[in-house]
Formats: structure tokens, C-alpha cells, sequence
């Protein structure tokens, strides 16, 4: 347990890693390079006229149609399958590498060590057992209550837009190589193994990291703040004042709940650094699916779990073992639900 703390701490008390001169302008721009290069696999899908030998040219063309925004949708849920499917685990796999070469860090810093395994392989069993029920319960119980809310919205993720469509076999291998191995294995190296030890070390690094979910709250949805603002600058009548309350629940949500965590997160910071940032950084990873509101109450309740999993091993293996045991199990309902339909 001291050595995983000390994995965690030693870049604010002793100086043993590089975490503490590891800029924040340094960690954007790794990120951007890494945005990057994902780019560069929709321009191989496209060279390759992958997606035209797949669907045909008819069914490419009504994928990039967006006079109806909501016509093809799905279709272009379908085609995306590609692009995620591959460029995820590309990127788990360039990440350490970039990570390592452009900041100095070494791969026992990002988590990446062989020490205590059976140990940390026996918390992630325990994390999967445990939390994985927890955070199911908890989205149970906020999907519940969002019903009750104004115009009863609850926003699917894409990947569950396609329950009950009749997929082909590779789809179904893009999904689970972008969602049950390269989701878990690129997001925790970012999130446990970088942002984490990276709040730890720096001073602001709390203020920083939850300033910037809460702006994710808020920018996802920005088209509602601003309908919630045009109807509420004009004509006043019962249905633009049903639509103004719709907008303004569906926007508050996620900034109320950004801004509870956060308060709750600068309280925890003055007395314990390393549980804050934990906190910090599981919100960061709940606010980032905000898209899929309620399921980033859940999800920052499954950071926090993850957080405090490589917290107790210093490695890394651990989150990415419960992260993809909670993404396989929503992969064998999304399947379950397909077969069924």
C-alpha cells in the first residue's frame, strides 16, 4: 500500500518523477498530437473506399446527407463503427509511446510496472465484482429520476442507439475492439495513468481539472442554453414556456452537477490531496461522456472507483481491467438486446 502511494505522491515530495515539471500546456499538447494522429485513420477509411465496399456508394452518400440531421443517423452511427474500431486501439497503443518520448516520463510513472501483479489482477477482480453493480444501480436510479424531469430526456449513447439493429459481423468486432479494448485501455492511461498523478503533483492542478469538466458540462450543451435563451427573450406562451423548461433541465443537469462534485472536491483538497484528485479526475472522465446525460453521474462514481483502484496498486493494469469488465458487460447487453429484437 506505501509503494502505491508513494507511485502517487513522490512527484510533490520527493522529486523522483517528472509529473511535477510536466506543464499543462505540455499534457494539451500530447493530447492534441494524439487527436492528431486519430485523424489520420477516417483519411485511410476514405482512401480506401472501405466504407463503399461495405454499404455502397448509395449508402454512403445519405451518411454525409445532413439536410435532416436525424434521418441518417443511425447510418452514420454504423459507418463511424470504423473509425473508433481502429483509431481506439491505435491510440492505447501510440499513447505511452508519445507520452514517454515527448515528456520525459517513463513507463513505471504512467503505471505501466510488473511489481505486486497478482495483487493488482485480484483488485481489479474485487473492483469488477464490486463497483461495476454499484455504478449500474446508481444510473438505474438517475435514469429514474430524470423521467420525472421536463420532457422526460434521457440521451443514449451512440453505441446503444444500435439495440435492436441488425448489425454485421464486423460491426459487431469494431464495436467490441472500440468500446471493450481500446476505450479501456487508451482512456485509463490518460486519465489514471497521466491526469491523475499529474493533478497530484501540481498545486492548481484540482481547480484546473475540475474547471475544465465543468465547461464540459456546459459546452455539450450549448445548443440547449441557447434555445433555453431565444425562448426566453421571446414571445411568452404555453408551449415556448414548455420548451424553455425542457431546455433548462436538460442544461442544468450537468452544469449543477459538476459544480455539487466540484465544491465537494476543494473541501477534500484541503485536507487530502490525493483523494481530490481522484475525485477530480473522475469527474473530468464523467463530464467527458456529459453527451450522454444521465450516465456521467454513474460513470463519475466509476472514476472514482477506478481511481482509487490505481491508487491502492500504482498500476495501471487494475482500472483497465475493471474499465473493460463494465464496457463488456454493456457490450453483452447491447447484444443480448440486438438478438431479441
Amino acid at each position: 500500500m506505501n509503494d502505491s502511494l508513494d507511485h502517487l505522491t513522490n512527484s510533490t515530495h520527493t522529486g523522483k518523477t517528472g509529473f511535477e515539471n510536466l506543464s499543462p500546456a505540455k499534457v494539451t499538447l500530447c493530447l492534441l498530437l494524439l487527436l492528431l494522429a486519430a485523424s489520420l485513420v477516417p483519411f485511410v477509411i476514405q482512401k480506401s473506399n472501405l466504407l463503399e465496399n461495405q454499404y455502397g456508394l448509395e449508402m454512403v452518400a445519405k451518411s454525409k446527407d445532413y439536410t435532416n440531421p436525424e434521418e441518417f443517423k443511425l447510418l452514420r452511427t454504423r459507418m463511424g463503427l470504423w473509425t473508433s474500431g481502429l483509431t481506439l486501439p491505435l491510440l492505447a497503443v501510440l499513447f505511452p509511446f508519445l507520452i514517454i518520448n515527448y515528456t520525459g516520463l517513463n513507463k513505471k510513472e504512467l503505471g505501466w510496472n510488473n511489481s505486486n501483479l497478482l495483487f493488482s489482477i485480484r483488485q481489479a477482480i474485487l473492483g469488477v465484482i464490486t463497483l461495476i453493480p454499484a455504478v449500474y444501480l446508481l444510473q438505474l436510479l438517475m435514469v429514474k429520476i430524470q423521467l420525472l424531469l421536463p420532457g422526460q430526456h434521457i440521451a443514449d449513447h451512440p453505441l446503444a442507439q444500435l439495440g435492436g439493429e441488425k448489425l454485421m459481423g464486423l460491426e459487431w468486432v469494431m464495436i467490441f475492439c472500440s468500446a471493450v479494448i481500446g476505450a479501456p485501455l487508451l482512456e485509463e492511461q490518460i486519465f489514471r495513468g497521466l491526469i491523475q498523478p499529474w493533478i497530484i503533483a501540481k498545486k492548481n492542478g484540482v481547480l484546473i481539472t475540475i474547471s475544465c469538466a465543468i465547461f464540459l458540462g456546459v459546452i455539450q450543451f450549448s445548443d440547449d442554453w441557447f434555445k433555453a435563451f431565444s425562448l426566453a427573450c421571446g414571445d411568452r406562451s404555453m408551449e415556448n414556456d414548455s420548451q424553455l423548461q425542457i431546455h433548462i433541465t436538460k442544461a442544468l443537469g450537468p452544469l449543477l452537477f459538476s459544480l455539487l462534485v466540484s465544491i465537494v472536491i476543494i473541501i477534500i483538497n484541503k485536507k487530502n490531496r490525493i483523494n481530490s484528485a481522484i475525485g477530480a479526475t473522475a469527474l473530468l472522465f464523467g463530464m467527458i461522456h456529459a453527451f450522454a446525460w444521465p450516465s456521467p453521474v454513474g460513470l463519475t462514481l466509476l472514476g472514482m472507483g477506478l481511481g482509487m483502484a490505481y491508487a491502492k496498486t500504482g498500476n495501471i493494469i487494475t482500472p483497465i481491467f475493471i474499465h473493460m469488465g463494465f464496457n463488456c458487460l454493456a457490450f453483452g447487453m447491447l447484444l443480448l438486446q440486438t438478438t431479441k429484437a
